[in-house]
């Protein structure tokens, strides 16, 4: 597939670089290792293509090595570290999606928990690009990783590629990997709780005027039922569209050269000047700052 000025401009999150590139360890002399490493030394976003790269030669080393690369990022990285702190599987599905485009803008996971208590994860491109089986397979890493430190049960992983299923280890030479199935060898919640299930509805429309008797009526909750879990859950209602909205005006900021204007309409504030207002106050600088210092 023929890949536009846009999409060759896409970056992923130094920390997934960094921790595919220490897995693969320094006696990986290659130029992608060798270019890799000057560039996290210097500051710089890993591109995509060469991030793909830098995959698929540790896709080569075996499964445990996509593993290890995971459970590293888990570790070292604050926006993963934090997720492997949820309450349950419920918990974390609902913030999984959140947190996606800051790991890897052109890619996107589709989760379908199922009445048998196990997780089907589909790999999809969102800008695009076809993943390659090398990425899918350490997205599939970070989930198996990710579920078993929120549950405290390492699932059984079924991989589907090529058309048919397999273990990780048996599918390494795969052409196309379009998903996963994680089984555990006990039922393991699968219903979202209504603040998971507010946050998916907010981040899938930042920009809808939504009001709080709209959304229980999609949860098929009173709207005092729904408020009354919110305020459980430590939150309410506007407070919970606030930090959706501001997450969605941070990767737009840093991860896009879209005018400010149009990541205030994007992600639901009234103006520009309403989303510096918030973004200075939740990131502690205005966004043109922090697009500055995301470059850098």
């Amino acid at each position: 597939m023929p890949r536009t000025g846009v999409d060759m401009a896409r970056t992923v999150r130094p920390a997934m670089a960094r921790a595919v590139l220490r897995t693969l360890g320094p006696r990986y002399a290659g130029e992608p290792g060798r270019q890799g490493a000057r560039l996290l030394g210097d500051g710089l976003p890993v591109p995509e293509p060469l991030h793909a790269r830098l995959v698929a030669a540790l896709a080569a080393r075996g499964w445990p090595a996509l593993r290890t690369a995971a459970e590293r990022l888990l570790a070292e990285d604050p926006l993963l570290a934090e997720l492997s702190r949820c309450g349950g599987l419920p918990e974390l599905l609902g913030r999984a999606g959140l947190v996606e485009p800051w790991f890897h803008a052109g890619h996107r996971t589709r989760r379908s928990p199922a009445d048998d208590g196990s997780l089907t994860i589909r790999h999809v491109p969102s800008l695009g690009r076809v993943p390659l089986p090398s990425e899918s397979l350490l997205v599939c890493a970070l989930y198996t990783a990710g579920t078993a430190a929120v549950t405290g049960r390492t699932p059984r992983v079924e991989v589907f590629a090529d058309g048919a299923t397999g273990r990780p280890g048996e599918v390494l030479r795969a052409t196309r990997v379009a998903g996963w199935r994680l089984r555990w060898s006990d039922r393991p919640a699968a219903g979202p709780r209504p603040l998971d299930a507010v946050r998916t509805y907010f981040a899938r429309e930042p920009a809808r005027p939504w009001r709080l008797s709209a959304t229980a009526a999609l949860l098929g909750l009173a709207p005092r039922t729904l408020q009354r879990a919110l305020a459980t859950a430590g939150t309410s209602f506007q407070a919970e569209l606030l930090a959706v909205r501001l997450e969605v005006a941070g990767q737009l900021t840093a991860r896009t050269a879209l005018p400010l204007a149009d990541i205030a309409a994007t992600a639901g504030f009234t103006d520009h000047a309403h989303l510096t207002r918030r973004f200075h106050a939740h990131y502690g600088c205005p966004p043109s700052e922090f697009r500055r210092t995301a470059h850098h």
